[in-house]
């Protein structure tokens, strides 16, 4: 048992600090290359949030003759496709896209991204989530990354700072940093594992290239590591991660503890089906890794597992997220949160167990359908 933990939290050091050198080779290289963009906005009963989302790309300081929002109302049961009607009338650039219900069998984004993808002509496309903001600077600053090799270019997404109104948003956003970090890191090194839909950009040809959706078109998650990896595996297109503060997205933290857990079991089951399968024997171990460390914890109160040994273990866990949280806090404007760290340590291992198996077996649901469902 010893031998096994000290093996695991070493393995686990390793991937973190390999994460963290490659948040240093990411390259800010900006071009300026004339190209049409498009940008999709899914939004499935999301009245309360989408017009501030609307608001922030009719705001952008991009050429409006040089791009076009397209909302597309995923059957919505609410009054979201009104509130966008309503918005749009006098903006020629936006246009609302209605996503009908398929009957045969429970659609997720991904189907809303394929629908809307007919209608767009552009040389890029951009997606953000409903409940999402822009920065008046985010269409030209991430078009700004592309070359001509370059197929996709991922973005950094936070909370809003104004919602963090308590100590459990103030956990979130600081753990958030470091997932979204380690997805920088991981770019850096040319092993693009992940990143977040609600700030996402490609190249509509790199996109074709890749197959699109093909493979999971119908998995309740996935729009956007599981392209991602698409993009990686089957194509030569060039993979970048804008960390610009002025490319960030800002959007909302769930309010409940229930709320968090649903929705990160939600992304946990995306692992069941990367391509490639030695990810999920790392995510796997990493796991087994977690389990110990909860595990262990009356073994050493009782003097049956030596307290020298735990905590070696627990400082190969600490030492290199602190650092990759601690870059990402800084870049996110958000140093203050490292206060947190502590707390967050005890809140992430705990949770981890419980949607690592509530993803595995799709204990969960998005917009009132079932993960089984899929």
């Amino acid at each position: 048992m010893t031998l096994l933990f000290l093996i695991l939290g070493s393995f686990y050091f390793l991937i973190i600090l390999y994460f963290l050198s490659g948040i240093y080779r990411i390259s800010q290289k900006e071009f300026s290359p004339s190209l049409t963009v498009s940008v999709l906005v899914p939004a499935r009963n999301e009245e309360d949030v989408v017009l501030q989302c609307l608001q922030s790309l009719w705001a952008q300081d991009f050429p409006k003759e040089l791009y076009k929002v397209y909302v597309i109302d995923d059957h919505s049961t609410d009054n979201t496709a009104a509130i966008v009607e309503e918005f749009i009338k006098d903006k020629p650039n936006f246009s609302l896209l209605r996503h009908q219900k398929d009957p045969a069998r429970s659609t997720f984004k991904k189907q809303a991204l394929k629908f809307a993808l007919r209608e767009v002509d552009s040389d890029i496309v951009m997606t953000i989530d409903a409940d999402s903001v822009a920065l008046a600077s985010w269409i030209k600053k991430m078009v700004s990354h592309y070359d001509t090799d370059t197929g996709l270019v991922a973005g950094l997404v936070t909370f809003l700072p104004e919602l963090e109104r308590g100590f459990f948003h103030k956990i979130q956003t600081l753990e958030f940093a470091g997932i979204v970090f380690c997805g920088v890191g991981a770019v850096g090194h040319d092993n693009p594992l992940i990143c977040n839909g609600s700030n996402l950009s490609y190249r509509l040809q790199a996109f074709k290239d890749a197959g699109g959706y093909q493979g999971n078109e119908y998995l309740p998650s996935g729009d956007d590591d599981l392209l991602l990896q698409n993009f990686h595996n089957k194509t030569s297109w060039k993979i970048k991660y804008a960390i610009d503060p002025e490319t960030i997205n800002y959007t909302i933290p769930v309010n409940s503890l229930s709320e968090f857990i649903n929705q990160r079991a939600r992304w946990a089951s995306k692992s069941l089906h990367y391509p490639k399968k030695w990810l999920f024997l790392i995510m796997f171990a990493i796991y087994v890794y977690y389990a110990l460390i909860i595990l262990l914890i009356p073994l050493v109160i009782l003097g049956l597992f030596p307290w020298q040994i735990y905590l070696i273990g627990l400082l190969l866990k600490m030492i290199p997220e602190a650092l990759i949280i601690s870059r990402g806090l800084k870049t996110l404007g958000r140093r203050h949160l490292r206060r947190y760290f502590l707390f967050a340590q005890i809140f992430q291992v705990t949770y981890v167990l419980i949607v690592g198996f509530m993803g595995f077996f799709k204990r969960f649901s998005w917009k009132g359908l079932d993960g089984n469902s899929a």
